[in-house]
């Protein structure tokens, strides 16, 4: 779908939703709490729609249209279409409080790999970050919708929250569009209340808000069902490269503790040279520990020294690489490229159905890198909820604000970035 279509469409489901809100004022009473919200969400849909088709006059007339990705199949895209249309409710719980979260995400179709309820339980023991959950239920009290966020206060970087922090994704989980929109209305109301300075929602799905960024895809591998039908998919370019490192003899290790000296190792290192604050190991510790998730480490070692690393998580249908690293000296051994075969060959003898490499700037040089083993872009939404003409934060290395703290980071031995790079990192989600 180019821009201008998705612009459409957003179009149309805001002229729905304004339908539906009009229809309820024909049961409420005039001075009620309840027409007044219902006034207030009429005049800001209103707003919307003008502001929508101010855009698509714009686009129209410069022919800005552009191609962008879609949904995989890996996971189950949203129905505009696809209403409640009844009543429901909702509320703001601590995520510890709400018992039949864990049962609805587990088997719900929408719900991605960082909705697991595990890690919001990892990031509070690694960082003391505590989440909330923005619940929608019916007048029966049965759950149909929700959205997990963690709250930041930090002294760097100030007061806010994300839905999923350190995690590639986050976002409502809900099959009903119109409750989606609710539950981003709640959140815009909670924003306020806990004076944050912004709210990122780290989404697969567009239309759930105005202006999200899209410059980040994820990419998503449909694997075949074995190492052989594997080869012959990755065709004879991609082959050539990864058996250079074959001369050198590299060794593949599998494990989970007894590995993470060696993975932290090469991760920190690696860090270091990108300019990046690291994790603390503990964070790693705690992923590997937790007995509801199922995650690993690979290790590439060269002369019996590791040169690359891999942290893996099984989903079941999905295995994620949420983080990996190669250190420079090791590129002279293809050592990359080794990697990723055994780890698309270790996903396939996992039983599982796809592999996911992370997300990547559209046509940068990693997106080209994953797109030559054959995974596809599934576009990711992040929408930023801010106060009135506030600016979009930039806590990434985009930020021209930070160059020259990253230029400063590499010239650091690794030793200090272990000390007070998890510090730092804690409050960059």
């Amino acid at each position: 779908m180019n821009l201008l279509s998705a612009q459409h469409h957003e179009l149309k489901t805001l002229k729905v939703e304004k339908g539906i809100i009009s229809g309820k004022f024909k049961h409420l009473q005039k001075d009620t709490p309840e027409y007044a919200q219902q006034l207030a969400l009429m005049k800001d849909i209103s707003l919307r729609i003008k502001q929508l088709e101010s855009t698509i006059k714009d686009t129209g007339t410069t022919g800005a249209v552009t191609e962008t990705p879609t949904t995989t199949p890996a996971f189950t895209a949203l129905d505009q279409h696809r209403c409640w249309r009844n009543e429901f409710s909702l509320s703001v719980d601590c995520y510890a409080d709400v018992a039949d979260w864990p049962d609805f995400v587990m088997n719900n179709n929408y719900a991605l790999p960082s909705h697991h309820p595990a890690w919001s339980e990892v990031i509070e023991q690694s960082f003391g970050h505590q989440s909330l959950l923005v619940c929608a239920r019916d007048l029966q009290g049965k759950l149909l919708g929700g959205i997990p966020v963690t709250v930041f206060s930090s002294p760097l970087f100030g007061k806010f929250a994300v839905s999923m922090p350190y995690l590639n994704y986050g976002g409502i989980v809900c099959e009903y569009f119109d409750i989606c929109l609710a539950i981003i209305d709640k959140l815009r109301e909670l924003r306020a209340e806990l004076g944050l300075q912004h709210i990122e929602i780290r989404s697969i799905h567009p239309n759930l808000g105005e202006n999200p960024s899209t410059k980040k895809a994820s990419m998503i591998l449909e694997l075949p069902g074995s190492d052989e039908e594997l080869d012959k998919m990755l065709g004879s370019k991609v082959r050539a490269q990864y058996k250079k490192a074959d001369e050198f003899s590299p060794e593949c290790k599998v494990g989970k503790m007894e590995l993470l000296e060696d993975f932290y190792r090469v991760f920190a290192r690696n860090m270091r040279d990108l300019g990046t604050p690291v994790y603390g190991k503990e964070w790693f510790a705690n992923i590997l520990q937790h007995a509801d998730l199922d995650a690993s480490i690979l290790i590439i070692y060269v002369k019996q020294k590791p040169v690359s690393c891999a942290f893996l998580v099984n989903h079941g249908r999905l295995m994620e690489i949420p983080w990996a690293s190669t250190i420079k000296s090791a590129n002279k051994y293809n050592a990359n490229m080794w990697m990723y075969r055994q780890i698309l060959s270790f996903a396939i003898n996992q039983g599982c159905q796809y592999f996911d490499f992370g997300r990547s700037t559209l046509d940068a040089g990693t997106f080209k890198f994953k797109k030559q083993w054959g995974a596809e872009p599934c576009q990711n939404y992040w929408y930023c909820l801010l106060p009135e003409n506030a600016a979009k934060p930039e806590l990434n290395p985009d930020n021209p604000k930070l160059k020259l703290f990253i230029l400063l980071w590499k010239f650091m031995p690794v030793w200090l970035t272990k000390i007070i790079g998890p510090a730092i990192i804690k409050g960059i989600p």
